[in-house]
């Protein structure tokens, strides 16, 4: 696994971001629908996107296809929760809505085979982080995120870089994108056929060191990091307001 702040020599690398959201998520609001994030991909040269919304899945076949017109493969996505923590999804259907304990996750894991589960921002501040969870559960993940969200003094991707590195699992670098321009704030590059069966299969198949996997990410400053979290706060106060 390779992290760097910008993307060369990505010949036979498909562009990737895992961690979206769009209009229709239930947590959060997000002033931008999906179609203008698969259009803003598409400028972005993404060749690879899911919708990830919190605890809703936004895919649908009219989606897929508008992607694949923009010449991106949409795989379906979701930002789940268990026991308040939160989890990434790609490549499910619906049914991972109603999933509450890791042993509803590892029942349903056991009839999607080609599901891919990765742990976001997990020692993160705050609730929402998996922490313990993570390490307790180690089995059900298959990936773990590299947030975009640290500086060059601040890193709470350390210690999931280090339960990478332990358990030989791969990190999927994402911008956890709720404003279109933060999209490309950070991404991961794989080596891969544009199959979503393929990608979830050469990730799954990687470990921590695999070089079919390329992180393109940097820190940023405290000031962005702070207008970015001030920014969504303002939207979901608004939106309580005027629900």
């Amino acid at each position: 696994m390779a992290i760097s702040k910008k993307s060369s020599n990505t010949t036979g690398f498909l562009k990737c971001q895992f961690h979206t959201h769009a209009i229709g998520d239930a947590l959060d609001h997000i002033s931008h629908t999906p179609k203008e994030l698969i259009d803003k991909a598409k400028k972005l040269n993404y060749n690879v996107l899911s919708i990830t919304s919190h605890r809703t899945v936004i895919f649908t076949k009219e989606l897929e296809s508008y992607a694949k017109k923009k010449g991106i493969l949409l795989i379906p996505g979701i930002e789940f929760e268990i026991n308040g923590k939160h989890i990434l999804g790609i490549n499910i259907d619906k049914k991972i809505e109603k999933i509450k304990t890791f042993k509803e996750l590892e029942k349903y894991k056991s009839t999607h085979e080609n599901c891919l589960i990765i742990a976001p921002h997990p020692f993160f501040p705050g609730k929402i982080a998996l922490k313990k969870d993570l390490t307790e559960n180690i089995k059900s993940f298959d990936a773990i995120e590299y947030s975009f969200c640290y500086t060059s003094t601040k890193n709470y991707n350390k210690e999931a870089k280090a339960i990478a590195k332990k358990e030989k699992l791969p990190m999927i670098a994402t911008a956890d994108c709720h404003d279109l321009k933060n999209l490309d704030i950070s991404y991961t590059l794989i080596k891969s056929q544009k199959n979503t069966n393929k990608i979830i299969q050469t990730i799954k198949e990687s470990s921590f060191t695999n070089k079919k996997i390329k992180l393109v990410t940097q820190p940023i400053s405290y000031f962005k990091i702070g207008k970015i979290i001030a920014k969504q706060e303002i939207k979901n106060l608004i939106k309580k307001l005027f629900k």
